[in-house]
């Protein structure tokens, strides 16, 4: 394997002299005016006999990565098809490429035998016509789309500093299998699998920031408590018993610690236990409900729903239980907070005209927005890299999931039966 990269100058070069600017459509979460780099992706080169169904997957696997990323769109179809390639004069044709528009150009070749399938691709900055990126790749034919989705990751890195969605999961809760059981995708929607078969009811999935577990609640044992599961080898454990619901699980950052909702009797606290198990630490004390915990990035504070004023409405303590205080005052109904990665934004549910609704909150600012949408939407969540959301909505009917993609508007990424509930993760370990 070799790889060659230039540093982050190549992502500014660029983005400052991209021409078009998104257009504000549904819900934009990167920075307002942010401009996408256009790359061409050339025709791979075939140097030997090679799988034609594993080499179609990987082209078509990067190419609609490449389009789905808020700092990078393909050079448009029409436009691609205006480039005439050189023959023996490869500078000529990337000359062709930046003359209908590309910024960068992935070209690459295709080799291999009997089930494996070698790809070597490389990068070219047609401005200044040098190699910005190179590198060798080479797995089974089955994992075609794995590898395609490696290079689309490595090239969003290289522009932004921080690895792209293509290898990233959501877990979910869905009953399409006849109950409520907890189920993985690709960040596409692609490769569902059921990762619980209960018959019973499970909620509320969380990741350990490693991806190597899986929180959530289950009804199994009659019940509801609260268990990690380990999905590489379908393993899973109680690790919270306590009297009532034990739900909405969060990990701390470091994924040592689990902070929790429990209780009975119309009191529920927040709770702290150790990610391996062990006896439970009473993180709140206020009357009413307190629920929906969510661990800061930075693992300083907790943003937490509660009742403790009349309505549900979003609040902060610090990781230790001290300093309380209130964040949401504009809404008549607040719940389901979730930390952007950058730890100074949330995601959450509110109310309008008695339809759920996402909003986003600045916690520097205290800017509130409100993206009103079709049907009741509801339990966002931040892709990895912070530039994308996933959320339910009814908007056709049952219960969806839908990301948004680079400019902003809704993808439907389930279909069968009802989906609720994602959490998403970087890379399943």
């Amino acid at each position: 394997m070799r790889q060659r990269a230039t540093g982050a100058g190549l992502a500014f070069a660029l983005l400052a002299t991209t021409a078009a600017a998104q257009e504000e459509v549904y819900l934009k979460v990167t920075s307002p005016g942010l401009q996408r780099v256009v790359i061409g992706v050339a025709p791979f080169t075939s140097r030997s006999a090679v799988d034609a169904v594993a080499t179609s997957q990987f082209m078509n696997t990067l190419r609609t990565d490449l389009d789905q990323t808020a700092v990078m769109g393909l050079l448009p179809e029409e436009n691609a098809r205006l480039v005439e390639p050189a023959p023996g004069n490869p500078g000529l044709t990337r000359q062709r490429w930046r003359s209908v528009g590309a910024q960068l150009l992935l070209d690459g070749t295709f080799s291999g035998a009997g089930n494996q399938l070698v790809v070597e691709a490389q990068l070219w900055e047609l401005t200044s016509g040098e190699i910005a990126y190179s590198r060798r790749f080479q797995a089974g034919n089955a994992l075609a789309a794995t590898m395609a989705h490696t290079l689309a990751n490595e090239i969003v890195r290289l522009l932004t500093g921080q690895p792209g969605p293509f290898l990233s999961r959501i877990a979910f809760i869905s009953d399409r299998s006849g109950a409520k059981e907890l189920w993985l995708m690709r960040w596409d929607g692609s490769d569902p699998q059921q990762l619980t078969t209960h018959r019973s009811i499970a909620l509320a999935p969380a990741w350990s920031p490693d991806g190597q577990w899986l929180a959530f609640t289950s009804f199994l044992r009659g019940q509801p408590q609260l268990f990690v599961l380990r999905p590489t080898q379908g393993s899973f454990k109680p690790i919270s018993t306590l009297p009532g619901v034990n739900t909405s699980a969060s990990f701390s950052p470091d994924g040592k610690q689990v902070v929790f909702a429990a209780g009975d009797d119309g009191n529920t606290h927040l709770w702290v236990v150790p990610a391996e198990g062990g006896t439970p630490v009473q993180l709140t004390t206020t009357r009413g409900i307190s629920t929906q915990p969510a661990w800061s990035p930075n693992g300083r504070q907790i943003v937490f729903t509660s009742t403790m004023g009349g309505s549900p409405q979003l609040y902060a303590i610090d990781a230790e239980g001290t300093n309380l205080r209130r964040l949401t005052f504009e809404d008549k109904f607040a719940d389901e907070a979730a930390w952007a990665p950058d730890g100074v934004r949330l995601a959450y549910t509110t109310q309008v005209d008695g339809r759920f609704q996402i909003a986003t909150l600045d916690l520097r600012t205290n800017a509130r927005a409100v993206i009103d949408g079709p049907g009741s939407n509801e339990s966002p969540c931040w892709s990895p890299d912070g530039t994308t959301l996933a959320f339910v909505s009814t908007r056709t009917g049952r219960k969806q999931i839908f990301i948004t993609d680079p400019l902003g508007r809704p993808r439907q990424i389930t279909n069968d039966g009802n989906n609720t509930q994602p959490s998403w993760v970087a890379q399943v370990q």
